[in-house]
């Protein structure tokens, strides 16, 4: 008997862990300090700062090629 009631209490004792394992913690992650909103909101600054440039040198690329390439077809039609 006693044998089946630690069997029992192991039982329950490793049920209730995995339980507690397999459980989703979105609140934990959910909730940001405040140290971890700053950071975020300054790594987006600096992407936003890195990204500007770079993004408007593709756009004159892409209108630069654009006119040699209606340059191009002027010529052939000619």
């Amino acid at each position: 008997m006693k044998k089946m009631l630690l069997y029992s209490v192991i039982a329950v004792l490793l049920g209730s862990a995995v339980f507690f394992a397999c459980s989703n913690n979105k609140e934990a992650e959910a909730e940001k300090g405040r140290i971890e909103k700053m950071t975020d909101k300054t790594a987006k600054e600096v992407v936003n700062r890195i990204r500007t440039p770079i993004d408007k040198a593709q756009s004159v690329k892409n209108k630069q090629e654009d006119r040699m390439s209606e340059m191009e077809k002027t010529l052939k039609e000619q």
